[in-house]
């Protein structure tokens, strides 16, 4: 789920100029190598909750700063990368809660 999340916010980056192609997306917003989700993708791995963060954290500056701005359109694209965060933070919550709900951790 997470890597289709990451190919979405790159897909939206792109479509709205902010980012060119996914080395940029990988390394301005993950935080992370210019291959990093073709690697995800290799390992048939997540992405961690760090790069999960990461991302979210940026998108969540940039949409506040936006959303700051008389200008209306800085406004929808802030509203766009809010809308985004709110992705990336439930894809953090899943995989925290399925970290603390594991059997060995659910003992009393």
């Amino acid at each position: 789920m997470s890597i289709r999340l990451l190919e979405h916010m790159r897909d939206e980056l792109i479509a709205t100029g902010i980012v060119q192609n996914t080395p940029e997306f990988c390394h301005s917003w993950l935080g992370r190598s210019e291959g990093y989700i073709r690697v995800l993708r290799y390992h048939n791995t997540e992405p961690s909750v760090e790069t999960l963060s990461i991302c979210s954290s940026k998108l969540g500056y940039y949409a506040a700063r936006l959303a700051a701005s008389d200008q209306p359109d800085h406004q929808a694209w802030g509203e766009r990368l809010a809308n985004l965060k709110v992705l990336c933070d439930r894809a953090i919550a899943q995989q925290s809660e399925a970290v603390w709900r594991a059997p060995e951790r659910m003992a009393v």
